[in-house]
């Protein structure tokens, strides 16, 4: 019942609720009322019928109440009670004295005992005196039989409830087809208020008959062309705003903006578990060709080389290409060079294709470094830098060999899938609206022989094995019996790429949370914008299904892409979380700032709240604080801890200083 309140009925439940108690009132309204004057019509004819006859027998027997005519007199009283028509005939002298009785059983076998005792008839007795002459001689006494009248009153009472059921019916139906026709826009319109709640503009030019429903519809529909209007104004301003400042103009690549910013954020973080590797492409051709031919040439020049490169690092998951300078192009990726060498390789091959004439010094040279600490990209760009200028296949790293081969990766990952060996941290997001967490990310480290491993390494080799599914089967059947200690907890996990698009894992998801149904509570998937924008159809259809099962869905590393936000159309998503790319320069950046004004102005437009995350000092959090932001995210605010299955319960308060910038 509670629930039924929570999600409330339709209206036209609640019409045709409303039609058939009317109906079903009038219905046994109308039959008790014509049953009870039926009944009463039937009392009276039998009060007359037994007056009639006491009158007409007391004249026809008058002259024979004598003892020796006593037996004619019996004789027409006999005939007259044999009809059936009555309980009893009584004759009695002026003295009282009984001269003749008749009398009959009351049973009544054709008429239900429940009709009798709810609609009971009074047999009526009348009476005629008797007169000889001038002298008073006695009086008869007639009383009605109930059967035939019990009789007649069942069968008018039968024939009146069909009639009255089939004329019910009958109006039901004609009430349905009118009531399904009426609300029938109503039911449009509620279907286009959904959708626009599900970021989707629908129109509906068919006009209702009814005139209120015609007003609505036009109302909705003028509503939906201005939020769709706003939203695209909205995110053409964005988009040119992007534009400017952190898209290469000829490459659509990021710029040098972008590439420091999205350095910054990854440096931080930056472990011999978790490296980052950056690749510097130059283009040494570059300037002899705009020299000696045109720009023209200079510029597909660069766009072949972007195309090239694109393509060597299409299936690197996280990896980022940004064009730094003229004929320079940086490439980031979490893994460590080792795990890279066939990219390397592919790019050495591609690189050496093209026509030699038109490159007098070569297509392209290529450096790469991987750093396990956090350093200064001056001096990182710089070794990179020499590194290009003395070979293209120098390896500048003393390590070029990845810490475990393919095989070996192959029995690491089967024994996590066996053994489930996996710890959580979690950080949560500070809700700004009431300085509670608005939800606990949850980071998964998996563990072999005692160590823990790089989940960008780990991913990138279960990829390759065909095995990304089956972890995140793990991570999730893992954390559920952490899940269930803290069901009033709203936890978010990563979702990686392959698992969205793969249907085995879509169908054991389904199957799995209608078995483990905590899941199906206070959960959230955050899925990266690189891996949904691979196929937003299809993501779409992943999320439909997430929020079918009560998973919450946020896009992470959101605006990564520099394009256009017209995905979130039509994308059901709770959340979106901001790379942290965006906060690194923020206290000096007012088009930074700018843009995630613009951001929140879009996405709460959409009913899709905004996150920020790497927020690493408190001026950061308050300019996001004041900028509108819905949550926020990093060691300014908390820094991660470790959950464990033994805990039963953790309470957490937000540190006091964090909250009073807030205040």
């Amino acid at each position: 019942m509670q629930r039924l309140f929570e999600n409330g009925l339709s209206l036209k439940t609640q019409i045709i609720g409303l039609i058939l108690l009317f109906a079903v009132l009038s219905f046994f309204a109308r039959l008790v009322v014509s049953i009870n004057t039926t009944k009463e019509y039937m009392q009276d004819q039998m009060g007359s019928h037994a007056q009639d006859t006491a009158t007409s027998l007391g004249l026809s027997i008058a002259p024979y109440l004598d003892e020796n005519n006593h037996i004619i007199a019996e004789t027409m009283i006999s005939a007259i009670f044999d009809a059936g028509y009555y309980a009893s005939i009584e004759l009695k002298d002026n003295t009282g004295k009984v001269l003749i009785s008749r009398t009959n059983p009351t049973t009544i076998a054709t008429v239900p005992t429940w009709f009798l005792e709810y609609f009971p008839l009074l047999a009526p007795t009348r009476e005629s005196q008797i007169h000889n002459g001038w002298q008073h001689a006695g009086a008869i006494y007639v009383t009605s039989h109930l059967g035939v009248s019990y009789q007649k009153l069942w069968q008018h009472s039968v024939d009146n409830f069909y009639a009255a059921l089939i004329t019910l019916l009958i109006c039901l139906g004609v009430a349905l087809i009118i009531l399904q026709a009426v609300l029938e826009p109503l039911k449009k319109i509620a279907r286009q208020a959904k959708l626009v709640t599900q970021k989707q503009f629908t129109l509906y030019d068919e006009q209702p008959f009814t005139k209120e429903l015609r007003t609505v519809t036009l109302a909705t529909n003028n509503m939906v062309r201005n939020l769709q209007k706003t939203f695209s104004t909205l995110t053409q301003q964005t988009q040119r705003l992007t534009a400017e400042v952190y898209l290469d103009e000829l490459t659509k690549l990021g710029n040098r903006r972008a590439f420091e910013n999205h350095y910054l954020a990854r440096c931080r973080d930056v472990t011999n578990d978790a490296p980052l590797t950056l690749f510097l492409i130059t283009l040494p051709s570059l300037h002899n060709m705009n020299s000696t031919l045109n720009y023209q040439s200079g510029d597909c020049y660069i766009n072949e080389a972007k195309k090239i490169i694109e393509e060597a690092f299409y299936h690197v998951n996280d990896c980022k290409i940004f064009r730094i300078s003229g004929g320079s192009f940086i490439v980031t990726s979490p893994l460590e060079h080792g795990m890279l060498n066939d990219k390397k390789t592919q790019l050495l091959k591609l690189f050496s294709q093209p026509c030699k004439n038109n490159y007098l010094n070569g297509f392209a040279n290529l450096s790469f470094q991987t750093i396990y600490a956090p350093a200064e990209l001056s001096s990182v760009l710089s070794a990179l830098d020499t590194a290009a200028t003395f070979s293209t296949k120098t390896n500048n790293n003393p390590n070029d060999s990845t810490k475990f081969s393919v095989q070996q990766w192959k029995t690491i990952i089967h024994s996590i899938l066996e053994t489930g060996d996996i710890s959580y941290t979690m950080q949560p997001i500070l809700n700004t609206s009431n300085s509670q967490p608005y939800y606990f990310e949850v980071f998964a480290k998996f563990n072999y022989q005692n160590k823990t491993l790089n989940n960008g390494h780990l991913f990138a080799m279960a990829e390759r094995l065909g095995l990304t599914v089956e972890l995140d089967k793990q991570l999730i059947r893992n954390f559920t019996m952490i899940k269930t200690l803290y069901p009033e907890r709203l936890f978010a996990l990563n979702l990686s790429h392959g698992s969205i698009y793969d249907a085995d894992f879509l169908g054991w998801l389904k199957l799995y949370a209608h078995t483990n149904p905590c899941i199906k509570h206070n959960l959230l998937f955050e899925i990266s914008e690189t891996a949904l924008l691979h196929n937003v159809e299809a993501a779409a259809n992943s999320i439909c299904l997430f929020r079918s099962l009560g998973i919450s869905v946020c896009i992470e590393h959101f605006g990564t892409s520099l394009t256009s936000f017209k995905y979130l159309q039509g994308l059901d998503i709770e959340c979106v979380k901001l790379d942290g790319s965006f906060v690194q320069d923020l206290t000096d950046n007012v088009q930074s700032q700018f843009f995630i004004n613009t951001v929140n102005t879009i996405c709460h437009g959409f009913g899709i709240k905004v996150l920020t995350c790497l927020i690493e000092d408190t001026n950061t959090l308050k300019i996001l604080h004041q900028l509108g932001c819905d949550g926020l995210q990093g060691r300014a605010v908390q820094a991660p801890t470790k959950i464990t299955e033994e805990q039963a319960s953790f309470s957490f308060d937000f540190p006091p200083n964090t909250l009073n910038l807030l205040n």
